[in-house]
C-alpha cells in the first residue's frame, strides 16, 4: 500500500466513502418505507420486523467473519463479492412480488453489507498511513454515516410519495455497480496476513450463531407483541453461545477472534464507547419520527426535511473530531462527542404535546456533531497502532459493536417509550410525548455514562504502550 500515490488514495477514499453512504443509505430509507411496504402485503406488525430483521441477523450474524476475512484473504476480492451481493439483494428487494421476497432480500443486503464494511475500513486504514493523513480519511468516511441517514429519510419519503416503495431498493442497484466497476481497476490487491491460516470454522459457527441469536433476542424486545417466552429462549441461546464461542477462541490455535486484541485498552475501550454511542443514535432515530408523527402530525418528507441538520451536524461532527484530536488529542475527542449528545438530548426534552419542533431541529443537531465526533474518534482509536494484518479484525469488531448498539437502542427506546405511555395515560399526544421524553432522558444519561467510560478507557496514542518495542511484540503475539 505504500507505493500508491497520494491523487489514487484519494480517489480510493472516494469509492470508499460513496459505498459507507450507500449502506447507512439503505438503512434509513427502508425505514421510511416500511408503512408502505405493510400496506402493500396487508402485513402485521410482527410480521413486518423480518423485514427489519432479517438484515439485522445476517449483517449483525457475519460481520466478524467478514473483518477476519478480510485479513485472511483479498480485501479487493471481498469488497467486490460484498457489493454485488448487496446489489442483486436490493434488485430483488425492489422486483419483489410476496412479502417472503422482500424478506430474502434484505436478508442477502445484509450478507452483502456484512462482507463489504469491515472490507471498506480495512482498505481505508492500510492505504492511509497512520496519523494526520488517516485521521483526515477517517474523518470523511466516518461523515458519510450521517449524511446517509439524513437524506435516507428525505430521499425514501420522496420515493415512496411520488412512486411506490419498490424504488427504495432499486436506488441501491445504481450505485452498487458503478462501485464494484470502478474498484476493478482502482482498489490495489490487498491482503492483510500473508501466511494463509486456517480459517476457524468452530469460530464462525459459534461466532455467526451467538451474534445473530444477540440480535435476535434485542430485536424481538423492541417488539411489544414479541412473546416472552421465544425471546428469553433467544437470549439463553445467545449466552450459551457467546461462552462456548469464548472456549474454544481460547483454544484455538488460528482464532476468528483472537481475545488477546482485548488486551490493548483502545481498542476494548472503543468498541464498548461505539455500541453504547449508537445505542443512542438508534434510539432517538426511534422516538423522534414517532413524535413527529404522531404528535405533531407531520409527513415523512417533512420529518426528512427536519432532520437534515442532524446530517450536517454528523459532518461538521467529524471534522471537529479531526480537528480536536490534532490539538487536544484522541482521549478529549471521544469525551466531548458523547457530552454534545447529551447536550443535545437535554434540549430536546423540553418538547411538549402542542409543540417542541424547533427543539427536534437545534437538539438533535447538536447531538448529530456528537454522533459524528465519537463514531470518529472511536474509529480511530480502534484502528491506530494495529498492524495491517489485523485491520480486517478491527474493522469487523467495530462494526459488529455499531449493529448490536443499534439492536439494543431500539430495544430500550420501544421498552420505555411504550412503557410510560401506558403508565401515563391520558390522550394519545399527551402519553406519546411522556413516553418519548421519557426515553430522551435515558439517552442524556447515557451520553453522560459514555462520556466518563471514554475518559477512563481511551488513551492518547502517544501514550500507548511505553515501550514502541513492547507494543510491536504484544501485537506480533496477537496476529500470531
Amino acid at each position: 500500500m505504500a507505493t500508491v500515490s497520494l491523487s489514487r488514495r484519494k480517489r480510493i477514499l472516494a469509492l470508499l466513502a460513496v459505498t459507507q453512504l450507500m449502506l447507512i443509505l439503505d438503512f434509513s430509507i427502508v425505514s421510511v418505507a416500511l408503512p408502505s411496504i405493510q400496506q402493500a402485503f396487508h402485513l402485521a406488525g410482527s410480521d413486518l420486523q423480518w423485514v427489519v430483521s432479517a438484515y439485522a441477523l445476517l449483517y449483525g450474524g457475519f460481520l466478524l467473519l467478514g473483518g477476519r476475512a478480510a485479513d485472511l484473504f483479498n480485501r479487493k476480492w471481498l469488497f467486490q463479492c460484498g457489493l454485488l451481493l448487496f446489489s442483486l439483494g436490493s434488485l430483488a428487494g425492489g422486483l419483489a412480488t410476496s412479502p417472503l421476497i422482500v424478506i430474502i432480500a434484505r436478508a442477502i443486503q445484509g450478507l452483502g453489507a456484512a462482507i463489504v464494511s469491515p472490507a471498506a475500513l480495512a482498505l481505508l486504514t492500510t492505504t492511509f498511513p497512520e496519523g494526520a493523513e488517516r485521521n483526515w480519511a477517517v474523518s470523511i468516511f466516518g461523515s458519510m454515516g450521517a449524511i446517509g441517514f439524513s437524506l435516507g429519510g428525505l430521499l425514501g419519503g420522496m420515493l415512496t410519495s411520488l412512486f411506490n416503495w419498490h424504488w427504495v431498493f432499486f436506488v441501491n442497484v445504481p450505485l452498487g455497480l458503478l462501485a464494484f466497476l470502478v474498484a476493478i481497476s482502482l482498489l490495489p490487491n490487498s491482503t492483510g496476513n500473508k501466511e494463509h491460516q486456517p480459517l476457524d470454522l468452530a469460530g464462525v459457527v459459534l461466532g455467526t450463531g451467538a451474534m445473530a441469536s444477540l440480535v435476535l433476542t434485542l430485536s424481538r424486545l423492541a417488539t411489544p407483541t414479541s412473546g416472552l417466552i421465544p425471546t428469553l429462549l433467544a437470549g439463553l441461546l445467545a449466552v450459551i453461545l457467546v461462552v462456548l464461542f469464548i472456549v474454544v477462541e481460547q483454544r484455538s490455535q488460528h482464532p476468528l477472534v483472537p481475545l488477546s486484541v482485548f488486551r490493548l485498552r483502545n481498542i476494548a475501550g472503543a468498541n464498548l464507547v461505539a455500541l453504547l454511542t449508537v445505542s443512542m443514535s438508534s434510539l432517538l432515530a426511534f422516538v423522534l419520527p414517532l413524535y413527529l408523527h404522531i404528535v405533531l402530525g407531520f409527513t415523512p418528507i417533512v420529518i426528512g426535511l427536519v432532520f437534515l441538520p442532524a446530517g450536517v451536524g454528523g459532518i461538521v461532527g467529524g471534522q471537529l473530531a479531526g480537528w480536536t484530536i490534532k490539538r487536544a488529542g484522541l482521549r478529549t475527542s471521544s469525551v466531548l462527542g458523547p457530552l454534545l449528545i447529551a447536550l443535545g438530548c437535554l434540549l430536546m426534552t423540553r418538547i411538549t404535546a402542542s409543540s417542541g419542533v424547533a427543539w427536534v431541529i437545534v437538539g438533535y443537531a447538536i447531538a448529530g456533531i456528537g454522533f459524528g465526533c465519537t463514531i470518529v474518534s472511536v474509529t480511530i482509536a480502534a484502528t491506530s497502532q494495529m498492524e495491517a494484518s489485523l485491520q480486517g479484525l478491527d474493522a469487523g469488531l467495530i462494526n459488529t459493536s455499531q449493529q448490536l448498539g443499534a439492536a439494543l437502542g431500539a430495544s430500550l427506546a420501544s421498552m420505555v417509550a411504550t412503557s410510560v405511555a401506558l403508565a401515563v395515560g391520558g390522550t394519545a399526544k399527551i402519553a406519546t410525548t411522556t413516553g418519548d421524553q421519557a426515553t430522551l432522558y435515558l439517552a442524556l444519561g447515557l451520553g453522560l455514562l459514555t462520556g466518563l467510560l471514554a475518559a477512563l478507557l481511551i488513551k492518547n496514542p502517544a501514550a500507548i504502550p511505553a515501550s514502541q518495542n513492547e507494543h510491536e511484540q504484544e501485537l506480533d503475539t496477537i496476529a500470531h
